[in-house]
């Protein structure tokens, strides 16, 4: 991989959010400006093109492309003088896995899985939200570049990617934070949505947010910044409010209300059989 390549191939929001420190805060960028600065976001929201460790270690370089080793080459490290960096694996097109509310979840928690055992391989730090990256084009950071191609996400399986991940808040870390407000929120916010269908687009939205704050970010034990808090919530919020309508929603509970599954088939058998034993009793008690 080249500069050129990673400016032009693997970066993927057309106006990214860009900083040059992180206490000053991210703010939206044209590309030509983000390019300029020490950190920017390699993946718009909406879409994963890239899955990113930060290796809080003064050997992130070896860590990355040490031999033996269970993972496959990262595409890039960008690195500071004290050796500690980010590691990127860059996701072909065919792979970029969608985190929008009408995105499907199992791509999603697979990501989170391969996120999860890349970052167990290299000690990367769970705390990171994976938003912004150390530019690698930048000139404060020391740049390695590895493969030019990217990877199909079965590709970046290791011996380290867990079989499950935990869905409780408490246990969520990395990309599994994302997925469990994403998840978490949205099973709250659907028929929600029907109690508070009278007001204001920007009262329903504040009320979402509200609810991933407090609900969800607070009981991980590392919270998301408000950055990504925001744009799970808005992305939740935003699609329920222009796809919902009062008679949707009526005729999707009708239909859900009608399914039959397996386990409503044995626990409602269970209960006919346990009142026939029941009336059997009484009338052999009556008899006798």
């Amino acid at each position: 991989m080249t500069d050129g390549q990673w400016a032009l191939d693997v970066l993927l929001p057309y106006k990214p959010y860009a900083t040059n420190y992180l206490a000053d805060g991210q703010y939206r960028r044209t590309r030509e400006e983000a390019l300029e600065m020490r950190y920017i976001e390699h993946s718009p929201h909406a879409m994963i093109g890239s899955i990113v460790i930060d290796c809080d270690h003064v050997d992130t370089a070896l860590r990355a492309f040490e031999r033996p080793k269970n993972h496959p080459d990262p595409n890039w490290v960008a690195q500071s003088p004290s050796g500690r960096g980010h590691i990127g694996w860059w996701l072909k097109k065919n792979s970029h896995v969608c985190r929008t509310d009408s995105a499907r979840l199992k791509p999603l928690r697979y990501a989170q899985r391969i996120e999860a055992g890349l970052r167990l391989e290299v000690g990367g730090d769970p705390a990171y939200a994976g938003r912004l990256t150390k530019n690698p084009i930048h000139d404060d950071w020391e740049t390695l570049y590895g493969p030019a191609e990217g990877y199909e996400l079965a590709q970046l399986l290791t011996p380290s990617t867990p079989r499950q991940m935990p869905r409780r808040p408490q246990k969520a870390s990395g990309l599994g934070r994302n997925v469990t407000m994403f998840d978490t929120a949205r099973k709250w916010a659907y028929p929600m949505w029907w109690h508070h269908r009278e007001g204001s687009q920007k009262e329903w939205e504040q009320l979402v947010l509200d609810y991933c704050l407090r609900e969800v970010n607070d009981l991980f034990l590392y919270p998301l910044p408000f950055s990504e808090v925001h744009a799970t919530a808005q992305s939740i919020s935003r699609w329920i409010w222009r796809n919902f309508t009062e008679e949707r929603f009526r005729e999707t509970q009708s239909i859900r209300g009608k399914i039959m599954t397996d386990t409503r088939r044995a626990a409602i058998a269970a209960t006919n059989k346990k009142r026939a034993i029941d009336r059997a009793m009484v009338l052999a008690a009556l008899e006798g």
